[in-house]
């Protein structure tokens, strides 16, 4: 089950968004078309958990 997205960037160029879902582990990553569409090139999985907030702050 989906949880959301967690986090977002997107690259210097605008040409790639990073989505961090609430899968844990999961990193989509997406083509940025001229008009704005989204095109979903990869995803990365198996990634360490993030720091908890607590640990940030």
């Amino acid at each position: 089950m989906s949880q959301g997205v967690i986090d977002l960037a997107v690259t210097q160029d605008e040409k790639f968004l990073y989505v961090q879902s609430g899968t844990p582990g999961t990193v989509d990553g997406f083509r940025i078309g001229r008009n704005g569409s989204l095109t979903k090139v990869t995803t990365a999985t198996g990634l360490p958990p993030s720091p908890s907030p607590a640990w940030r702050a």
